[in-house]
């Protein structure tokens, strides 16, 4: 940081030029370099950006005739989101959508839309929290019938599940069999880089868990159901 002073000719400069940024605050005029702050993804966000990019780049290879499918199916079908509203998407934005739920089970995009399929969200659920386990609890018991994905928030200070906080996939399964509970703490000690036994007995925090249902190989997947517990 650096103190202007000011002629004759020039008497103030607000802004940046040249990655220098002008301004005045209660030391006077100053002059300060620009700071361009990193960001360093976690790994599951790199992999949501090469799926994306990879994705970006098979659009154009595809012919015009599966692209007018993909628009085709615009036209014919809403977009429920996971969060249960409904938005009109381009075929191309039904492309990317439906493929980045496939490209979890394979490397090969669907270069066409496979036959329209709504699914019903998961069934309710509670979340119960011991020094051992985080489990996911159904009463009564639930089947799924389908892929069953299971999204993790990191500890929130928060306590309602009605925030859109940035969520993680952190396991699925193609489950057709009666649940009644599941423990989901060796997923959440992945995701957040924790020991579930030391976590439980310190922190002070919320989790959200929500579930999705449906058929990631097609890429249509249900809105979301949710539950948060408190820790601590």
């Amino acid at each position: 940081m650096a103190q202007v002073t000011y002629g004759p000719t020039i008497t103030e400069l607000t802004g940046s030029i040249g990655g220098v940024t002008y301004q005045k605050n209660a030391s006077g005029n100053i002059a300060k370099l620009r700071s361009n702050p990193t960001v360093n993804p976690t790994s599951l966000q790199a992999t949501y950006h090469t799926r994306l990019a990879k994705l970006v780049a098979f659009w154009p290879t595809l012919s015009q005739a599966n692209k007018d499918l993909w628009n085709d199916h615009a036209a014919a079908h809403d977009h429920l989101t996971a969060w249960g509203q409904t938005k009109t998407l381009s075929g191309y934005q039904w492309f990317l959508s439906c493929n980045l739920y496939r490209l979890n089970l394979t490397p090969t995009p669907l270069s066409n839309p496979e036959a329209w399929v709504v699914y019903s969200p998961a069934q309710e659920f509670t979340l119960e929290a011991d020094a051992v386990s985080l489990d996911i609890v159904w009463d009564p018991a639930y089947n799924p019938a389908a892929h069953l994905l299971f999204y993790l928030s990191l500890p929130l200070r928060q306590s309602s599940f009605k925030m859109r906080k940035s969520l993680f996939l952190a396991v699925y399964y193609d489950l057709d069999l009666l649940l009644t509970r599941f423990n989901i703490a060796p997923y959440f000690e992945a995701l957040a880089n924790v020991t579930w036994a030391d976590f439980y007995a310190s922190a002070n925090c919320s989790i959200i868990c929500r579930l999705a249902r449906g058929d990631m190989s097609a890429g249509w997947i249900s809105e979301y159901t949710s539950a948060i517990i408190k820790i601590g």
